[in-house]
């Protein structure tokens, strides 16, 4: 394989490198950089020099409003804003929104990604990802899931409690994953403020990198229009192993 890297992309490079030199590693002292990671106001302010600078969102389309980089390309950045914890922040590619903004591309339907996604690519809101749960619940293996969906008429009932949850205290949505009454999966969307959603309490971990910790979030009753599921019911599994619903 070819390794050589096009002058376009290797002038990228360099531009990341000097962002995140220059206006990301001085602020990784900042006092609104807590233990549980950047406060909003800083998220916020390293965004807007992101945006500023051109380099904002990369691995979102540009149809979304992202950069819509190659593949080798989102590597060369990445790699860059890796220099800095606040790097990947600043960037608008830190987990769990990274991977939620992939994911939303390719199974949202055109609802769900002008009401969820774009203002996510341009930096205006983060997500949550919840899946992770309790022993004896979902660990790494999300066939253990405990939370549960129930059809009820035109919504569906979630009940659960979540944790280790990435970024979800402040977070805008969450992507939540439940097991049906057949035994499935499937994953919903659903605002951060509805009734039913209560975050608890902020985790203790050995990394402060990501806006709004790793949380516990307590599911009772969250009602969750069939149009806000994400992907195909049942089929939550492939959707999230291949970013796309597929037969299980």
């Amino acid at each position: 394989m070819n390794f050589d890297i096009s002058p376009d992309i290797a002038a990228l490079r360099d531009r990341t490198r000097q962002f995140i030199a220059e206006q990301v590693i001085p602020l990784e002292g900042d006092p609104r950089h807590g233990p549980h990671g950047p406060s909003k106001e800083l998220r916020e302010e390293l965004v807007g020099r992101a945006r500023a600078a051109g380099l904002l969102t990369p691995h979102a389309s540009k149809e979304m409003g992202g950069l819509g980089l190659s593949h080798i390309a989102k590597a060369v950045v990445f790699e860059e804003a890796g220099y800095s914890n606040l790097g990947p922040t600043a960037l608008n590619i830190h987990a769990p929104d990274e991977g939620n903004i992939h994911l939303m591309e390719a199974v949202a339907t055109p609802a769900q990604k002008e009401r969820w996604l774009r203002p996510q690519v341009a930096g205006l809101t983060r997500s949550c990802f919840a899946m992770t749960e309790p022993a004896p619940g979902a660990g790494a293996d999300p066939s253990m899931l405990k939370t549960t969906a129930v059809r009820d008429g035109d919504d569906y009932l979630i009940n659960g409690v979540k944790w280790f949850i990435t970024g979800a205290e402040g977070a805008d949505y969450v992507i939540v994953m439940a097991r049906m009454e057949d035994g499935t999966a499937t994953m919903f969307l659903s605002d951060m403020n509805k009734p039913g959603i209560r975050h608890e309490r902020s985790m203790d971990a050995m990394d402060s990198c990501f806006t709004g910790g790793h949380g516990v979030l307590r599911f009772e009753n969250l009602r969750v229009p069939a149009t806000d599921v994400l992907g195909e019911v049942g089929q939550g599994f492939a959707t999230l192993r291949f970013g796309w619903p597929l037969p299980v």
